[in-house]
């Protein structure tokens, strides 16, 4: 966190927007200012005050951060209010007296954002900070995938001006294969991000998390009038147009001057046909904003607009390396053979309010409403498909395509007449014989499976899903007067949320084109909600003449979360008039959908403490060294979709984690050094299982426990040198060790896509030992123009050694497994067993994606025009990611494909087993393991023009 410095008050006043260098200028104070006393010591953070500058002006400062002390940014803060400048200076000391003490927290601003460029994303933008890890399947916001010191991106919360953004049923951006092509903003419509790993302090966080806070800043209308049409041209057929529209200052009955209101509205589209063969994409963003200062600019009224929309052909798994290495790294499948495609419109209005009382108490209160509309949509042809002890026409070596069809987990077995996913007037569908021999699945391809269930008709599937979000966020800080020379400043907060989410509603077909009507129609999931009450309170003191600096502060949190669907299998028992009016069917076989309900009371108190010390008054020397040690807790809770009656037993409790950090900051104006080391341990950690092979005694169900627990511990730095007012040296470097501290099922890969057996002492996967970003940065005003600006950034990034996974056969000891293997008829040599295991992802000893380091530049060009009609000036934007072209994997694995045939039935006990004869051979176990992998990012560049008027 850092903090203004007293330079002179004839002077400037700089206040830092990132501690990577950009600064927003303030107007010069007057001498009188400089040379009298000011009225009020204890003025609090007016909102308005952090009105943003544009990002223009924050772009082209390369100064270093000022000193990070709280007592030096106080000292400059004791401005006279009488003067003309003292609304801007009394909002700046509220400012400075609203920051939280120093933490490891990382800001990324305007320079920032450029550097990540247009084919970037909210997400890609964060690997700038230390200890984050990112990586994604294409330009834009397009699934991507991140950590930050271990712990995953669907257990980091994420929020926007304060206000949550991230999934609050599931977490992070939502679950797995949701679908994630654009998102409900992007990097046009922000103007900074502020990371708190960890904990964050309780009025900087928000709801569930356990791996951090990642608060982006929107862009706000700017003071001065203006247009900006704007267009590109990038690699992979990218291309990206729109335009930004400023009111500037409104003076009329709604304000004048400070208190004029603005209004900015703006639009961008970008379409490109993917790195990766077969995945193209489309996005589209628009926001409107408007802001009303009012108390002379004191207070603020802000309303935001946000419309997104994104569709995108994806991979739902990595590519087998046999493809790769046959068609080319960057292979992926024909949709003629298969795909998955997604699209999401993404809206959010939200209200804030920030309200100046006097110099001891300020209010605010927002408001915010999104929705989420999701389709996606599953392909794969009957020909990657054979019957059991056959392989497909279009597998190599014994490797098949994987699909996230239902016919890839061998689901037709069980739908249809007398089956148990069928039941007369709730499920109907039967795949096989709405298409078996139709001109989409012949009859010589059905004869091929000799009476067994075939894939035709399960081999397409669509899904809708409607999320809707709403909350309040009232708060309240107060500063009262400092009483023997103690100074406290207290914030008060709470969130009141619900998040909902329909029915699901699926289809399923032979073909890309499903009839949406009720004979397609399969079952979905429930509906889902969770309420959020969450409350927070936050007290700071400053003593030793504001030398020293305590917080405590603490979150309480309650949840009420639900799962509610008038039909679902293996829910209640169906109402009775059903039976009776049904009685044949079920007496038969069995009518195994019913109506269900699912409720959760959560409940948590979660403190927080930081201490720092300020070394100025020790010695001249010191100045600018500040220490700090925080400590505090937080939760994750299980996702609300997990609540169905699948699920063998009750929900999880919330995941929590502990965590401790201790650090340094050092500024001497010229030179910042930020240090910090950090231990993280999760309790509770979310445990899970899921039986997928048919006819066995836990198919279909699922466990979901609180068995383990992880650890994540390491070092961070970052260093900042200001050479000269032109060149700046930047750095960060960072150490991550997570490991399992108990051996349970669990999902075990960053993105969540495979589960399997975290052992007690392994690493966790995908999570790179060592990462860094480090660079240098030029910034030239008049090279050759009047008051031209030249900006040319160069970063290195090096990732380390991660370690990856394989696929267990079945027959491995692994040791007792909690809630699937208890008991001696479930221990090893057991099929149940075999069957826990078999397929099981799990730590790969001989594994690992090796260590690579990509190269990018960034230059921007400002061009003054003159004479040129209503033409201002134009910008220009080179940038280029992977300079020289390194190949790297960005994940890997190994795995076995399920057979969706079936692998037929053990004819004798295998050597020392037994209770195997006559069961099904597990569909994880007929297959051959294989590698497969996404890779990295090629040299990509693309070319930014702007005309501003």
């Amino acid at each position: 966190m850092t903090y203004p410095k007293r330079t002179t008050y004839r002077r400037a006043l700089l206040t830092c927007v990132t501690t990577i260098g950009s600064c927003v200028l303030l107007p010069p104070v007057t001498a009188q200012a400089a040379t009298s006393h000011h009225k009020s010591r204890h003025a609090k953070a007016a909102p308005v005050t952090a009105t943003p500058a544009p990002a223009a002006t924050a772009q082209t400062s390369t100064t270093l951060p000022p000193v990070t002390t709280q007592r030096n940014a106080a000292a400059q803060a004791s401005i006279d209010n009488s003067s003309p400048e003292s609304i801007q200076v009394r909002a700046l000391r509220r400012l400075i007296r609203e920051k939280d003490s120093p933490s490891a927290v990382t800001e990324l601003g305007a320079k920032q954002i450029s550097a990540n460029g247009s084919m970037g994303s909210i997400v890609t933008l964060l690997r700038q900070a230390p200890s984050v890890y990112v990586y994604q399947q294409g330009p834009g916001n397009n699934e991507p995938v991140f950590t930050i010191r271990g712990t995953r991106g669907m257990e980091v919360a994420q929020t926007l001006d304060g206000i949550p953004m991230q999934d609050l049923l599931n977490g992070g951006s939502g679950s797995y294969l949701q679908g994630i092509a654009g998102y409900y903003f992007n990097t046009d419509q922000i103007s900074g991000v502020s990371l708190y790993p960890g904990v964050a302090y309780p009025d900087q966080s928000t709801f569930g998390t356990i791996g951090g806070t990642v608060a982006y800043k929107s862009m706000r209308p700017s003071t001065k009038r203006g247009l900006d049409v704007f267009g590109g041209v990038g690699s992979f057929g990218t291309w990206k147009e729109g335009f930004k529209v400023d009111s500037g200052g409104l003076d009329g009955a709604l304000g004048r001057g400070v208190d004029a209101p603005r209004l900015m509205l703006q639009y961008s589209n970008m379409q490109t046909k993917g790195y990766i063969e077969n995945t193209p994409a489309r996005f589209n963003s628009m926001e409107a904003a408007f802001d009303k200062p009012y108390d002379s600019g004191q207070s603020m009224f802000q309303a935001t607009v946000l419309y997104n929309t994104g569709s995108s052909n994806y991979i739902p798994e990595p590519i087998p390396s046999i493809y790769q290495q046959k068609y080319g790294n960057y292979f992926n499948y024909p949709k003629s053979e298969q795909y998955a495609y997604t699209r999401n419109d993404y809206f959010t209005i939200m209200l804030k309010n920030d309200t100046y009382i006097n110099d001891y108490i300020s209010v605010g209160l927002s408001g915010f409403y999104r929705y989420n509309n999701s389709y996606s949509d599953y392909y794969s042809n009957i020909n990657t498909f054979a019957p059991a002890g056959q392989w497909p026409a279009y597998s190599m070596n014994g490797v098949t395509l994987f699909n996230q069809t239902l016919a890839n987990f061998a689901y037709q077995q069980v739908y249809g007449y007398g089956n148990p996913y069928y039941q007369p007037g709730v499920v109907t569908y039967d795949g096989n014989a709405l298409y078996n021999n139709t001109s989409s699945c012949p009859s010589s391809y059905v004869a091929q499976y000799a009476g067994a269930p075939t894939p035709c008709g399960y081999n397409s599937e669509q899904q809708y899903i409607h999320t809707n979000t709403y909350g309040i966020q009232p708060r309240i800080s107060i500063t009262p007067p400092d009483i023997f020379g103690i100074r406290n400043t207290i914030h008060v907060g709470a969130l009141i949320a619900r998040e909902t989410q329909n029915n699901l509603a699926s289809y399923a077909g032979v073909t890309p084109y499903i009839p949406h009507d009720e004979q397609n129609r399969i079952p979905g999931y429930g509906g889902t909600f969770r309420n959020i009450y969450s409350g927070y309170a936050q007290d700071r003191i400053d003593l030793l003449h504001n030398s020293l600096h305590i917080t405590g502060g603490f979150t309480i949190q309650g949840t009420k979360s639900g799962y509610t669907t008038p039909w679902v299998y293996d829910g209640d028992s169906p109402p009775a008039s059903y039976l009776a009016a049904n009685s044949a069917y079920c007496n038969q076989y069995s009518c195994s959908y019913g109506p269900y309900k699912s409720r959760k009371w959560d409940r948590n108190w979660l403190p927080f403490a930081n201490v720092t010390f300020d070394f100025d008054k020790i010695s001249p020397v010191l100045r600018g060294l500040s220490a700090y040690g925080s400590m505090g807790t937080s939760a994750l809770y299980a996702p609300v979709t997990d609540f169905g009656p699948t699920f063998a037993t009750a929900p999880p409790s919330a995941s929590i984690v502990h965590m401790y950090e201790g650090g340094i900051k050092y500024n001497t104006g010229k030179l910042a050094v930020s240090a910090d080391y950090y231990y993280q341990k999760v309790d509770r950690d979310f445990g899970y299982f899921s039986d997928q092979t048919p006819n066995t005694a836990l198919y279909g169900k699922s466990l979901y426990t609180n068995d383990g627990e992880r650890l994540m511990r390491g070092v961070e730095m970052n260093v900042i040198y200001q050479i000269n007012k032109n060149w700046q040296l930047f750095g960060n470097w960072s150490y991550n060790s997570a490991r399992y501290l108990k051996t349970y099922f669990a999902f075990v890969t960053v993105q969540e896509d495979q589960f399997g057996i975290a052992s007690r002492g392994s690493h966790v996967t995908g999570i790179p030992s060592w990462l860094s970003t480090f660079g240098v940065d030029y910034h030239k005003n008049n090279l050759f123009l009047n008051d031209d600006d030249l900006n040319v950034r160069f970063t290195g990034q090096y990732t380390g050694h991660q370690y990856t996974t394989y696929d267990l056969g079945g027959f491995e000891n692994v040791g007792p497994l909690p809630g699937v293997t208890s008991g001696t008829s479930n221990g090893y040599g057991s099929y149940n067993y075999y069957n826990a295991v078999a397929g099981s992802t799990t730590m790969d000893p001989k594994g690992g994606i090796a260590p690579y380091m990509i190269f990018s530049i960034n230059v921007d060009y400002h061009l003054p025009v003159h004479n040129l009609g209503p033409l201002k000036s134009i910008d220009f934007n080179m940038n280029v990611y992977n300079l020289f072209n390194t190949f790297y994997w960005q994940y890997k694995y190994k795995q076995i494909s399920p057979n969706g045939s079936g692998c037929g039935n053990f004819a004798s006990n295998p050597p020392g087993f037994n209770g195997f004869a006559g069961q099904p051979v597990n569909i994880y176990n007929c297959s051959t393991q294989f590698s497969d992998g996404i890779p990295g990012v090629p040299a990509q560049a693309m070319f930014t023009m702007r005309a501003h008027f």
